[in-house]
């Protein structure tokens, strides 16, 4: 869509943790969608400001990540488990933000 701005969201494949189950997708505070393992989804954001995280079981959390994107751009991030199984109960309870690892923005022209 011209004019338009793509945040494209990957998740990575090949990990135990979590790989039967699907990460919500927030933009801007909403959830927009999920994604599954070795999935990648585009969602289309008007440029400006915008804030990225993945959540899952409304307690466990990516950190939250803003940036600004401007009219025909595309933004990439990749996410996966953050860490093992084992130290996974650990971090869950100390860290919840860090449970999901998120990597990005790169941003690049349409």
């Amino acid at each position: 869509m011209q004019g338009w701005s793509v945040i494209r969201l990957h998740r990575e494949q090949g990990f135990y943790r979590d790989r039967r189950r699907a990460y919500r997708v927030r933009i801007d505070g909403n959830v927009v969608g999920k994604v599954a393992e070795g999935e990648t989804k585009d969602f289309f954001v008007p440029p400006g400001e915008h804030r990225v995280r993945f959540t899952i079981d409304g307690l466990w959390s990516s950190r939250e990540v803003t940036f600004q994107v401007g009219a025909d751009e595309l933004t990439e991030f990749i996410c996966y488990p953050s860490a093992s199984v084992t130290t996974s109960f650990v971090l869950a309870w100390v860290c919840p933000h860090r449970y999901i690892r998120l990597d990005g923005p790169v941003v690049s022209r349409t």
